[in-house]
């Protein structure tokens, strides 16, 4: 009966945040920002955090983890699914990112190289598609690296569809969410709490099944590089970090760490995967990283610490510099203390969304395995407040001018920094559950 009971109220938030969801996507005025999308996200949070307190009260209780095919975990697997199917078929309206995605896959299969020209150049004027226009930061290079641009061109097989895109996103997503099993059946860890903090994420569902980001592909990567670091296996973990560095760069903070602890093979594994995948596009030489450049110097959007740094520094450059020393000062904190690989993407990713001067919303799913992972009160949080970031949206579409208010940014990172203080105070007096190999 106790059971039966902890399913249904489970059942019943899962359901109040499917409905939140799939209102949000499907009523025009539903996702009108800041009001009332925002309040609608923030209910949806709620009903999420309220389901993980309640698997998490239950996991305490029972005192062992439930088997892949208990009740609460069918629950959590199809309302997961659910909410994914119910985001699907609608075309993404909070992001425009996927368009980037779609026309370098096009310019792959028209012959040319991504990295050679950015999308408004002259030279790609004889390739345009009806949707050219709609394509972001149209005179910036491509930024994506090459395992992202070889997807892209996968896509671009597929007619350069939105739909297919979803479609790989949300397959990458759920195979993410196995992962994450396999690693919490190791780890001692309870299943339930794990699939539900990470599957249930509202930023993951909307930026994923309705945005259509590729972020589920880098986390596929990082979570079987996690996976395989745990059972020794160097040269697999070093191969999938790569293919995680090669989706968006960040992940390859956590090489030295991975090093330290298991030798020179996931180096050489790390460098060898990075040769390959680069070679294909190497004759655009130095215009390889022109995008990137042109990312990490002039973009800003809802700043945290950074915005102390700039404070101190007086101009944005330094400021730059600053934050980058410090993640570098991190990256050799983890590696000094030998931090298994899922413990160095915590420290090493989460320092450097700290830091970053461009925090969009999405960008926070990096992090969510690893919190999913730890009950990671601060990430979690950061997750939902992330919506905040989509404050000026609605002003952006009708003025071309994204309003990023002060009190905007407060509200998204002062909660996070309050819990952030505690959860590290805890974090570095008692070693987290099941540091792997």
């Amino acid at each position: 009966m106790r059971g039966s009971s902890t399913g249904s109220v489970l059942l019943a938030l899962g359901l109040v945040e499917l409905a939140l969801l799939t209102g949000l996507g499907w009523i025009p005025a539903a996702h009108a920002f800041p009001m009332p999308g925002l309040a609608v996200l923030g209910a949806a949070f709620l009903a999420y955090l309220v389901a993980g307190w309640w698997v998490g009260k239950s996991a305490r209780a029972s005192g062992d983890g439930e088997s892949g095919d208990g009740p609460d975990v069918r629950i959590i697997w199809l309302v997961a699914i659910a909410m994914r199917l119910a985001l699907l078929p609608l075309a993404p309206e909070l992001s425009d990112d996927v368009y980037r995605y779609l026309w370098d896959g096009h310019v792959q299969l028209s012959g040319l190289n991504p990295f050679l020209y950015p999308p408004a150049a002259e030279e790609l004027e004889g390739v345009r598609t009806a949707w050219h226009h709609l394509i972001n930061n149209p005179s910036v290079p491509t930024i994506y690296p090459p395992l992202a641009q070889v997807v892209f061109a996968l896509l671009g097989l597929f007619g350069s569809s939105i739909l297919a895109a979803k479609i790989l996103w949300v397959t990458c997503d759920l195979a993410t969410a196995a992962v994450l099993v396999s690693i919490a059946r190791d780890s001692q860890r309870d299943e339930r709490v794990v699939l539900l903090l990470y599957l249930w994420a509202p930023l993951l569902v909307v930026e994923v099944a309705w945005s259509a980001h590729l972020e589920p592909l880098g986390l596929l990567m990082m979570v079987l590089a996690i996976r395989w670091a745990r059972r020794s296996r160097a040269l697999a973990a070093g191969v999938a970090l790569a293919l995680a560095t090669l989706t968006k760069f960040a992940p390859a903070a956590a090489l030295p760490s991975l090093v330290r602890r298991h030798g020179w093979r996931p180096l050489l594994a790390f460098a060898v995967t990075l040769v390959l995948l680069y070679a294909p596009y190497s004759l655009a030489g130095g215009a390889l990283f022109a995008g990137l450049r042109t990312y990490s110097e002039h973009w800003w959007f809802m700043m945290g610490a950074f915005s102390l740094l700039e404070a101190v520094a007086g101009e944005p450059d330094t400021a730059r510099r600053l934050a980058g020393a410090l993640v570098l000062t991190v990256v050799g904190w983890t590696t000094v203390r030998r931090f298994d690989l899922e413990r160095a993407l915590f420290w090493t990713l989460g320092a450097g969304m700290i830091l970053t001067p461009t925090l969009h919303p999405w960008y926070v799913l990096w992090m969510l395995p690893m919190a999913a992972l730890r009950s990671s009160r601060a990430w979690i949080l950061l997750s939902g407040l992330a919506f905040i970031g989509y404050f000026g949206l609605t002003g952006y579409q009708e003025t071309g001018e994204w309003a990023q208010p002060p009190l905007a940014r407060a509200a998204l990172w002062m909660p996070f920094f309050a819990v952030l203080a505690v959860d590290t105070y805890r974090g570095l007096t008692q070693e987290p559950v099941a540091d792997g190999g």
